[in-house]
């Protein structure tokens, strides 16, 4: 199949190739989609849904480090890393570890802090369109502890935060229990963040998929691309399922996917997979009124309308997609120890999927120097969701020709690993 000439082609219809088509058909560009699936898909689809400006620190950092450490050999931990494999995650690992030091987190805070501030406001700007569809509100995020001593140092963070103007309460036991019944008595403490909250993610990616379709988007769902015919350091085409398909600019937006389907490309770009999984329930007795971390245990309670979300585990893996029943049964009794009768709606679905990490934490947003016609949009690890519409109006401005602004541009350059690849 032969389509006519696009302006922009875009390769990925999760968040981030979505909001990336929103903000090109706002312009007047004619945009394609292809999704190798069928939309919702991905993680854009059983992620947490949080929506968290609140929450700055990249993947790679000291504490994050230290824990992986620690959880190495744990096969029902928060963290897991799969030490064998192909030499490319080894290289990826051994980069990601010297990025987690302290003079790299504060760069990557400085630049998080941007890419949040804004992506709120247009977060904000969406809901009002159609957030009462997908269940959109900033009610705050709860993170509550079971130990004193975690709780006696995020109450510590909690007063940088809201010097940084994120307001962050310190509640105890009781002020936690008035907030969330539903919380049992392991919990301590805990501290509200205010400026946060979340949304449905299947509903949301349903509500951005009918609207660039209403505003002339294509979207060809069970497409995929295998790989691309350049001329001239540019792309002319993509051979896909479907045939060869044409376009003036394309944008890899691929998920967990972007680094093979850099290297399909021709450009490189290190983008490694790390499994995450959820479990979505039938609402509870108790209902849970706000999302909910569960600190020690790295896991997310999200309400979605009728159902509860359980969420975590971040497994360096590769594309192993393969289902761990004791990660899932320590995952629920994690849930069942902070909140002891939200636990017992019936299973609806239990879903696992890839979130795309970069080594350096911080997701590529940029143009290719090879092939000069080739935008990246990915690399957002578990920040996704929050900084899809953000990454969509930053893409769609490359697209018209202007370079991001410094330190942004700089630091989101997906030419940045280039020389050390």
């Amino acid at each position: 199949m032969e389509t006519p000439k696009a302006d922009v082609i875009v390769v990925g219809g999760g968040v981030m190739g979505l909001m990336t088509s929103y903000y090109l058909a706002q312009k007047g560009a004619s945009v394609v989609v292809l999704e190798k699936g069928r939309i919702p898909c991905g993680s854009s689809y059983g992620n947490a849904g949080l929506i968290v400006p609140s929450h700055l620190q990249p993947l790679c950092s000291p504490a994050n480090l230290k824990e992986g450490l620690r959880h190495l050999f744990n096969p029902v931990g928060p963290f897991s890393i799969a030490l064998t494999g192909n030499g490319r995650r080894l290289l990826w690992l051994a980069r990601f570890a010297r990025h987690c030091t302290a003079e790299h987190v504060a760069k990557a805070v400085a630049v998080y802090r941007d890419l949040a501030d804004r992506s709120t406001t247009l977060h904000d700007a969406l809901a009002q369109e159609g957030g009462s569809s997908y269940d959109y509100a900033r009610k705050g995020l709860l993170c509550v502890y079971a130990t004193e001593k975690a709780f006696r140092q995020a109450s510590e963070e909690a007063e940088a935060l809201n010097r940084a103007g994120r307001p962050a309460q310190v509640l105890d036991a009781d002020a936690v229990h008035r907030l969330e019944p539903a919380l049992g008595p392991r919990c301590v403490g805990g501290i509200l963040q205010e400026p946060d909250g979340s949304l449905n993610p299947s509903a949301f990616i349903d509500y951005l998929a009918k609207t660039v379709r209403d505003r002339g988007v294509f979207i060809l769902e069970e497409t995929e691309v295998f790989g691309a015919e350049t001329s001239r350091g540019a792309i002319v085409s993509l051979w896909t399922s479907r045939g060869s398909l044409r376009g003036h600019q394309f944008v890899l937006a691929a998920g967990a996917w972007t680094g093979l389907m850099a290297r399909r490309m021709g450009c490189p770009i290190p983008v490694e997979p790390a499994k995450g999984f959820s479990i979505t329930y039938d609402a509870p007795t108790l209902p849970v009124f706000r999302p909910i971390l569960l600190e020690e245990a790295r896991v997310a309670v999200t309400p979605l309308g009728s159902s509860l979300r359980l969420a975590g585990v971040l497994d360096l893996c590769g594309f192993d997609d393969s289902v761990s029943l004791r990660r899932l049964r320590a995952m629920e009794r994690d849930m069942k120890t902070y909140l002891p009768d939200s636990a017992h709606g019936a299973v609806r679905e239990i879903w696992r999927g890839f979130r795309p990490c970069t080594p350096d934490g911080l997701p590529v947003i940029g143009r290719m120097r090879r092939p000069r016609n080739l935008l990246v949009a990915a690399g957002h690890a578990t920040k996704g969701m929050f900084l899809g519409p953000v990454t969509g109006e930053l893409t769609a401005l490359l697209a018209e020709g202007r370079p991001l602004p410094d330190p942004l541009g700089t630091a989101l350059d997906p030419n940045r690993f280039a020389d050390r690849f």
